[in-house]
Formats: C-alpha cells, sequence, structure tokens
C-alpha cells in the first residue's frame, strides 16, 4: 500500500513542525512551505495526495492557493485561527474538504486527514469515471442510446446507466460498444415485434366487430 503524500504550508514554524512531526508518525510523507507562493510551487509540481493550507500566510494568500489547487484538481484542507463565518464559507466555496480551527492537536487532526484522504479518492474515481462515461457516449451512438434507456426504465442516472453497462460488459468480458449493439438490437427487436403484435390485434378486433350478426330462426308461437 503506498504512502499518502501531504503537503503542510504554514507562516508559523511552530505549528508547521508540530503538524509536521505528527503526521510522520502517523505514517505519512510531508512536504513543508512556509508561504503561499512556496505552497503553491510545491503543490503544482509533487501532487501531494491532500494539502493542509493555512489561509493566512505571507507573499500569497491562502485563498489565492485554494483556488489554484482546486483548478488543478488538488484536494485540500484549510488550517486558520481565525473561526469566522464569512471565511468558513470563502473556503468551502474554494473547494475545501475539510475546515479546521487552530490550535488544534493529533486527535482531531489525524482523523480530518483520513477522511480527507478518502473523500479525495472518492472524488478521483467518480471524476475519472465521468470522463470515461462522456467519452464513450461522445464516441458511441449505442451506448449513449442504451444508457438514456437505463435512465428511463430504472430510473438511473448518467452515471449509474453507464456504470451498470460497464460492469456488465466486463462480466460478460466483452466491450462496452459491442454489448451495447446487442441491446439496442434486442430493444428494437422487441419494439418492432411488439408493434406487429399490437397491429394485428388491432385488424382482429376490427374484422369481428364487423361480422354480420347471427340470425337466429324464426320461431311461430301458437
Amino acid at each position: 500500500m503506498s504512502v499518502s503524500r501531504v503537503l503542510v504550508a504554514d507562516d508559523d514554524r511552530e505549528v508547521l513542525r508540530s503538524i509536521s512531526d505528527g503526521l510522520k508518525a502517523a505514517g505519512y510523507e510531508i512536504l513543508q512551505a512556509c508561504n503561499g507562493v512556496e505552497a503553491e510551487r510545491l503543490a503544482h509540481e509533487h501532487r501531494p495526495d491532500l494539502t493542509i493550507l493555512d489561509l493566512r500566510m505571507p507573499l500569497k494568500d491562502g485563498f489565492e492557493v485554494a483556488l489554484s489547487l482546486r483548478d488543478a484538481d488538488l484536494p485540500f484542507i484549510s488550517l486558520t485561527s481565525y473561526a469566522e463565518e464569512e471565511m468558513v464559507q470563502r473556503v468551502t466555496e474554494a473547494g475545501a474538504l475539510a475546515y479546521l480551527v487552530k490550535p488544534l492537536d493529533l486527535d482531531q487532526l489525524l482523523p480530518a486527514v483520513q477522511s480527507a484522504l478518502s473523500r479525495a479518492g472518492e472524488l478521483r474515481q467518480l471524476k475519472d469515471a465521468m470522463e470515461q462515461m462522456d467519452k464513450a457516449l461522445s464516441q458511441s451512438r449505442e451506448i449513449s442510446m442504451v444508457v438514456g434507456i437505463f435512465m428511463e426504465r430504472c430510473n438511473l442516472s448518467a452515471i449509474q446507466a453507464f456504470d451498470a453497462l460497464r460492469d456488465e460488459a466486463r462480466s460478460q468480458r466483452r466491450k462496452i460498444a459491442e454489448l451495447a449493439r446487442d441491446y439496442l438490437s434486442a430493444a428494437e427487436t422487441l419494439h418492432h415485434l411488439s408493434s406487429r403484435v399490437s397491429e394485428r390485434a388491432r385488424e382482429h378486433s376490427e374484422r369481428g366487430n364487423k361480422r354480420p350478426a347471427r340470425r337466429l330462426p324464426t320461431r311461430v308461437i301458437q
């Protein structure tokens, strides 16, 4: 199992050392930055699994760095001494996975880091799945149509429908486009058959309605 890399960015040297030492002891690989410019550079160069970002740093504001990390799909949690509602809202809108207020101890930090890493992994998987779906839908009319059928008939979202089709293709060890063509062909065959059966039933009904009424023999009552 690979070791997660965490970038710790804080201009307070004591806080930087304390967090870094605690995370190293917990088994994480650590990068350190003491200002916003250095934090942004290290994040883009090394692409850590998570950045712990102080919002009040010199040279470059933590919010600016946060936006840069968000644009680069780099997950982060924010760290600040200010528990202000406006700052919480700003950093949340910037994409923070969590918000921690100093001073904090390892009993508070480690669960937040573990949770953020787990959430970041889920978001990466979702992003990869959506990219695969978008690529497949743009390249195959059949896949797009089958996904649409699954969405309508099974009440699924687009990503759920695509995942279902992909999982079925994997279980049959077939290409997803090939399976989609077969499903679509079967659906079209069933549609045509249903139309013919319905038309024949209608014709039989119309012929039955046109038959002359049966005349009973005349009876003479004496």
